[in-house]
């Protein structure tokens, strides 16, 4: 005889779905530990569940395989990246050189703030047939977010050719300096990755009159 639906057991106050939500984001966490640190031919499920103090039968429990975390970590940290960058162009001035100041201070703050991100998003997503389709989307939010547009703001062609041509640079130089291989104080990268950025689109105005 049917009792009804059945209660799943909660422990310490915690329901089942919240410890699974726990146990998911302790892997996640461990995930870009390993990613950002031993890189990914250095990131195992072993190593993740060990990182993470769990047990294979808990990461199945939230992942098909490695190749679904590290997506999952990768499109996590884009979308934090994505949203902060996106509500510093919301809430800097008008003015263009603003506008590409404020994104920059993002993009180096949060990647210096945690290099593994860093990473993570600029090197190893390089050696990854996973994340080949989502490379190519991440250079393409990053061409929104210089030139505005992900913000909503009218962008005029060579403020797009600027901002696609720049795109590349930045983040080789981005990546050099998270490596060590660029000496610069962070004022001094977002300065000088601004004017860089404002002459390519005076150049592009100038082929494009």
């Amino acid at each position: 005889m049917d009792s009804g639906p059945k209660l799943r057991r909660s422990y310490g106050g915690a329901s089942a779905e919240v410890r699974v939500a726990e146990r998911r984001a302790r892997l996640m966490e461990a995930g870009l530990d390993l990613l950002g640190t031993a890189g990914l031919h250095g990131t195992t499920v072993r190593g993740v569940i060990e990182r993470a103090r769990l047990t294979p039968r808990y990461f199945y429990e939230s992942f098909a395989d490695l190749d679904t975390l590290v997506i999952e970590v990768y499109d996590a940290v884009v979308a934090e990246l994505r949203d902060a960058s996106v509500t510093a162009l919301l809430d800097a001035p008008k003015d263009t050189r603003d506008r590409v100041r404020a994104v920059i201070t993002t993009i180096v703050d949060h990647f210096g703030d945690d290099p593994r991100k860093g990473r993570l998003v600029l090197a190893e997503a390089m050696a990854s047939p996973a994340l080949m389709r989502r490379r190519l989307d991440t250079s393409h939010m990053f061409t929104d977010l210089m030139s505005g547009r992900a913000a909503g703001h009218e962008v005029s062609p060579e403020l797009m050719l600027a901002a696609r041509f720049i795109v590349g640079g930045f983040a080789e130089t981005l990546n050099a300096w998270l490596q060590g291989d660029l000496e610069s104080t962070r004022e001094a990268l977002v300065d000088g990755c601004t004017t860089l950025f404002m002459a390519n689109l005076a150049t592009a105005r100038t082929s494009h009159p």
